[in-house]
């Protein structure tokens, strides 16, 4: 592997005094981008100067504007010069600054990811931006190195990956990485090598990218956008509209129409179907544009996506790291048997690439039946296929209580009896709109109802939410941070309580809502019980599935449990 040279002692030498590393500097085209950047945050300055003094001074501003490029072209030669990098025997060493200097040392060890993000500019220039992140939950990468050659970024980070992986074994107590055939590896040779030899797991046609555009939630905030857009600016055809108080936007010629059949129906053909066809449109050409030629890759220890057809983004997703899944159907992709998969990963910061808030795109689109198979390429021991293709309240699965059904449709009612009085003061006849608006609330509440659910498989737990849309989350135990019992005042009055698990990602919060008082305290405590020995057991195997981890007899299979496996 071709990559930087590193130094072969740490940052400090046995006499105390910090060795000379061998540092290295980005790529030229970073000066022409820092200037650019720096030169868009000037525009609007420049902008609102000219407006206000453009009938004095005139002579004026094109000094300050050349003074201004002047400035930011130096200090974009400044910052290229300040700005290198390099490698120690344990650590990426970065340092950057002009007028304050900072150093950034980060051991290998700690580090969760390296991504690298290639913009449709940059891949013009063939250059790329590197992305470490580390567990520190902020706002951005740990560090960033914008920009390098395409080459050279992909060669680093392929070090980096080896590099953590090699401080990972090498930790008191760690059990190197088995091979394909469960054999261990004590020499780090052949893992580094396999390290950087993909291996295809996933990938995604233009096909079913079309299928995740057209049917993503993407697609309601784009109709408000474009009815947003037809109230701001108006429109020539509602002008000329004989209605009556004289109609000026399509809310308005709508309420207007409601007491005409044939006006109505020529105003959804006229303004609805539009408005939905170019919504649909823009959602599905977004979606091929951000996930084009999508492939999910095993590299080592790490699953790795590539994705996008004008900016490209490469992102590894390292499975130490990981702390639970999240299969989200959305309800337009329910009828098609289809959702999206995320992966929860402790100290995920990325931007614009697929992250967010913790949660990590493990696929944009899956099909139901191709869940479990994804699932044990990130927890090899999990076996949740049957559960996935079945429904709360079936096999394993345990639904809320009876009398979670009454408390929701209590809270949909109060809250819509809430929304109807006030359009009742401000209309003055709204009543009649609750005639169907009850009987809906009422419903939903149902299938809210019917959709939650909790089941228990060795070593993992699982929790299903939703209504219309769903949510399923995949908990291995021995991830679990904090098991709580939460009661609100509702739910103390039906003698029923939520029981939360929280893993260390910030995405990786279930909750199963409206559990039996006493089997929510059961549950709870027998978690908590067993969390210290899913640990050790994890430590003593060799990364390797269980054989006990396939038997289908769980260690809450009692009589005491009301809904054993």
């Amino acid at each position: 592997m071709t990559g930087l040279p590193s130094t072969q002692a740490g940052l400090t030498g046995p006499d105390g005094a910090v060795p000379e590393l061998s540092l290295r500097r980005m790529h030229w085209f970073t000066v022409a981008l820092q200037w650019v950047s720096s030169l868009s945050r000037s525009i609007i300055p420049l902008g609102v100067l000219y407006l206000q003094h453009r009938d004095r001074g005139g002579r004026l501003l094109p000094i300050i504007g050349g003074g201004i490029l002047l400035l930011t072209a130096v200090w974009s030669i400044a910052s290229y010069l300040a700005m290198r990098y390099g490698l120690t025997a344990d650590s990426l060493v970065v340092r950057s600054g002009v007028l304050r200097r900072q150093s950034r040392v980060i051991p290998f060890s700690r580090i969760q990811g390296v991504n690298v993000r290639q913009s449709a500019l940059e891949r013009v220039f063939g250059v790329a931006e590197l992305r470490v992140e580390t567990a520190t939950q902020g706002a951005e990468a740990e560090a960033v190195l914008s920009v390098l050659r395409w080459k050279d970024a992909q060669s680093l980070r392929e070090q980096l990956v080896a590099e953590r992986q090699s401080a990972f074994d090498a930790r008191p107590g760690a059990i190197p990485a088995p091979t394909a055939v469960g054999a261990l590896v004590p020499d780090p040779a052949p893992m580094i090598a396999a390290a950087q030899t993909p291996v295809l797991v996933a990938s995604v046609t233009v096909e079913e990218l079309m299928v995740a555009g057209g049917t993503s939630n993407n697609i309601g905030v784009l109709i408000a956008l474009l009815i947003s857009g037809c109230e701001r600016f108006g429109s020539s055809f509602f002008d000329e509209l004989t209605l009556p108080g004289g109609i000026g936007s399509p809310i308005e010629a709508f309420a207007a129409a409601m007491g005409n059949v044939w006006l109505l129906a020529l105003l959804v053909f006229v303004v609805v179907v539009p408005i939905l066809f170019a919504s649909w449109l823009v959602s599905v050409v977004g979606s091929v544009v951000r996930y084009y030629g999508f492939t999910l890759e095993r590299v080592g220890q790490d699953l790795r996506r590539r994705h996008g057809l004008f900016s490209r983004v490469e992102a590894s997703i390292p499975m130490a790291r990981a702390q639970a899944l999240r299969f989200r159907q959305s309800m337009l992709r329910r009828p098609f048997g289809r959702g999206e998969l995320f992966v929860v990963s402790a100290g995920s910061v990325g931007k614009g690439d697929g992250t967010s808030g913790g949660l990590q795109h493990l696929m944009p689109i899956i099909r139901v039946e191709h869940v479990g198979s994804l699932v044990t390429e990130v927890f090899p021991d999990a076996n949740v296929d049957a559960l996935l293709t079945s429904s709360a309240g079936s096999g394993a699965w345990r639904r809320a209580a009876p009398l979670s059904w009454l408390r929701l449709a209590c809270k949909s009612s109060f809250a819509l009896l809430l929304i109807v009085g006030v359009l009742v003061a401000w209309r003055g006849s709204a009543w009649w709109s609750l005639a169907w608006l009850l009987p809906a609330a009422w419903l939903l509440a149902g299938a809210r109802w019917r959709a939650r659910g909790l089941a228990l498989v060795p070593g993992y737990v699982l929790v299903r939410e939703g209504g219309i849309a769903r949510t399923t989350v995949i908990l291995p135990e021995r991830k679990l941070q904090l098991i709580e019992v939460v009661q609100g005042p509702l739910q103390r009055l039906f003698g029923v309580a939520t029981v939360q698990l929280t893993t260390a990602g910030s995405g990786g919060l279930a909750s199963m809502v409206d559990l039996p008082l006493a089997e929510a305290c059961f549950l709870r405590d027998d978690l908590a019980a067993r969390l210290p020995r899913s640990v050790r057991q994890r430590r003593r195997s060799a990364a390797a599935v269980l054989p006990a981890a396939r038997s289908n007899t769980h260690p809450l299979a009692s009589e005491s449990w009301p809904y054993a496996v």
